[in-house]
């Protein structure tokens, strides 16, 4: 069983240690989230994952027993990460037989006050700000 190490993912500089999980979309070709902080911008962070293999996303308040270990110090109340030795993914590659094993697939946890979404993909998303 992995160890679920979690470390600070930082795609775009200056981003906000809270955000809020506004919409999500699963469409035929991406999957795509967009998160609000609540400041006087009202910006929207846009993250697109083409494709996302597989993603869940549990209530904050019901993720009560989760094996995670802080891979750095200072992860405070950051909310992106990518998870090492993650057991999800030895989930996925179990599941799905392995016939991902030869991709570099990577676990994304995006965790907000109120949602704790976790994606693997093979390929790193798209991040940008919408005006």
């Amino acid at each position: 069983m992995g160890k679920n190490i979690f470390r600070k993912w930082k795609p775009l500089a200056n981003l906000p240690t809270e955000i809020y999980l506004y919409e999500l979309y699963q469409g035929y070709d991406n999957f795509k989230l967009l998160f609000k902080h609540y400041d006087k911008e009202e910006k929207i962070l846009e993250i697109v994952f083409d494709p996302a293999l597989v993603y869940r996303n549990i209530d904050e308040g019901d993720l009560l027993l989760y094996n995670r270990i802080d891979g750095e110090d200072g992860l405070g109340r950051w909310g992106l990460f990518t998870v090492e030795e993650s057991d999800y993914l030895e989930w996925f590659h179990l599941t799905s037989q392995g016939i991902h094993l030869n991709q570099n697939v990577v676990h994304y946890a995006i965790y907000t006050p109120d949602d704790c979404l976790d994606i693997l993909s093979a390929y790193p998303p798209e991040v940008k700000w919408l005006s």
